[in-house]
């Protein structure tokens, strides 16, 4: 059976989903915390999309015959994660898994324990998982499926390419808070500028904390992700929880100015009424 390219999107978006479900809950259960898996910051993982259409398009023809889609499974299959690995750790320079401790393990991105879910794994979407969702997706509205589906792509889309962005701007993101941090130095020297301090002292902090929070969630993901600058962000954890509390204290502060401003403004009213009625 042929597949039309809208069909294509709609199991590659749908296979994302699940891909994310499935590997979320067997990473969450096995180290006994909530992971978010998955190199966007949304529910989908493209990879399991691709990887869905791939067992589609090459893996269909072999449905009645269980050892060839067993053996074609794990070769297939293996060598898209393959290909995956290098080309990620070409654009990003690192590597986002390493099997290089598990055995039989080839340049730390296959693995033949992997191979052999791998195999597995398309056996059963073939035969039993792909059947069940095409007939839950042929039973849904045409024009529902393409107003839904088209939403869900353009959220993917944005996601991907913030989340590049992201990663791409880790080593940018540092050196704007060394340049902050001279910054601080360079007026401190300065007289009367502590307000000016203040403001940067704020901004470095609020960009720090953003720029952990995305790396977090990365590593959580990723545990084998390793670079200099991700173990750079990641060695600032000691200060954030005093980066927290001077954020929370400008917070403060802000409020209480604006509130003092907004009593001040109340009573000159009052003020401009008394002289009114006078």
């Amino acid at each position: 059976m042929e597949y039309s390219f809208l069909e294509i999107i709609i199991y590659f978006i749908t296979y994302s989903f699940l891909g994310w479900v499935m590997e979320s809950i067997f990473r969450s259960i096995s180290e006994r915390k909530i992971i978010n898996t998955g190199f966007l910051k949304g529910p989908f993982c493209p990879i399991y999309g691709v990887g869905a259409i791939i067992m589609l398009l090459f893996l269909k023809r072999f449905t009645d015959n269980l050892a060839v889609l067993f053996i074609v499974s794990v070769v297939v299959l293996t060598i898209w994660e393959y290909l995956v690995g290098v080309l990620l750790e070409k654009l990003f320079h690192t590597k986002y898994w390493d099997y290089s401790k598990n055995k039989f393990n080839f340049q730390g991105r296959i693995c033949l324990m992997n191979s052999i879910f791998w195999g597995i794994l398309g056996v059963v979407f073939v035969k039993y998982i792909h059947p069940l969702i095409e007939s839950l997706i042929e039973k849904i509205d045409f024009r529902i499926l393409i107003f839904v589906y088209s939403i869900l792509g353009i959220v993917i889309l944005v996601d991907a390419i913030s989340s590049i962005i992201k990663v791409k701007n880790i080593k940018v993101t540092l050196e704007k808070i060394e340049k902050l941090n001279y910054e601080i130095k360079e007026k401190l020297k300065e007289e009367n500028v502590q307000y000016l301090i203040e403001q940067l002292k704020y901004k470095r902090n609020k960009t720090i904390l953003r720029l952990y929070k995305n790396v977090y969630r990365l590593k959580k993901a990723f545990p084998a992700i390793n670079t200099k600058e991700i173990t750079e962000v990641l060695n600032k954890k000691v200060e954030l929880k005093e980066i927290k509390e001077e954020i929370k204290q400008r917070i403060e502060k802000r409020k209480r100015k604006n509130k003092k401003a907004i009593k001040e403004v109340q009573t000159a009213n009052e003020i401009t009424k008394e002289a009114k009625k006078d």
